[in-house]
């Protein structure tokens, strides 16, 4: 009967450890909230997290499953929840419809990681790279934290009209541009980086990114995920998020 006893008692306490664990990782790794566009996509990383990496997708990529799937993993593996709004599913969404559900797919996205206090930045790419513009100047309007940085990979042109006050001054902000890009080609940097005029020349960059061998730096080319493209998108990132979590 003793046996038998401190037999139970292991397995409780087996089972309220199982119970403490499934509280520790309450969400699933993945979480899709909602369907089809305007959906938040939430990916959590194995470890505690320590950042919030906003990844708004380019007009061909609307799932985190899709040619940008090798980044996610890596900002995952660095302990960063990537929200991932899903703003088109059919190419008859016009860019005001689009813009609409990637405010929605953020808030849907955000309101599952409220409560955490962790440095937020935000990478997009072409109509992404435009859309965490329009994030960082509403984020107020929105009811979503503001991202303390942005890297904007060949912006498609703005969205939507800007706010003349801009975004908060601590913000870091870099611009790409491929050289080989005939899709958003400099445009949109170049309006963005106008609107940015009065932003603080230690805060912002703009980065022509060249074509080498073996990399043409055409408007696709920021989906590769081999070394050299790690490289040149990836680690800047990577060092964005760096910045933005020692800086308190």
């Amino acid at each position: 009967m003793r046996q038998r006893l401190r037999l139970v008692g292991v397995g409780a306490a087996l089972a309220l450890l199982g119970v403490a664990a499934a509280s520790a990782h309450a969400h699933p790794p993945v979480q899709r909230l909602g369907t089809g566009a305007g959906t938040g996509w939430v990916l959590w990383p194995r470890e505690r997290p320590t950042s919030i990496v906003v990844f708004g997708h380019g007009w061909s990529t609307p799932l985190p499953t899709d040619g940008f799937a090798p980044w996610v993993t890596h900002l995952r593996a660095r302990g960063s929840i990537v929200i991932y709004p899903q703003y088109r599913t059919s190419a008859a969404e016009s860019v005001a419809m689009a813009l609409r559900a990637f405010e929605s797919g953020l808030q849907k996205g955000f309101a599952q990681v409220r409560g955490l206090h962790l440095p937020v930045v935000a990478i997009g790419k072409s109509f992404g790279g435009s859309a965490v513009f329009s994030y960082a100047a509403s984020a107020a309007a929105w009811h979503v934290p503001a991202p303390r940085a942005i890297l904007s990979v060949f912006p498609a042109l703005p969205l939507a009209p800007l706010p003349p006050a801009g975004i908060a001054d601590k913000t870091f902000v870099e611009l790409f541009v491929g050289d080989a890009d005939t899709t958003a080609g400099s445009a949109g940097a170049n309006a963005f980086w106008r609107w940015l005029a009065g932003h603080s020349a230690a805060r912002k960059r703009y980065v022509v990114i060249h074509s080498r061998p073996g990399f043409v730096a055409n408007h696709d080319s920021a989906q590769r995920s081999d070394a050299i493209a790690r490289r040149i998108f990836w680690a800047p990132l990577d060092l964005l998020i760096q910045q933005v979590s020692r800086s308190g």
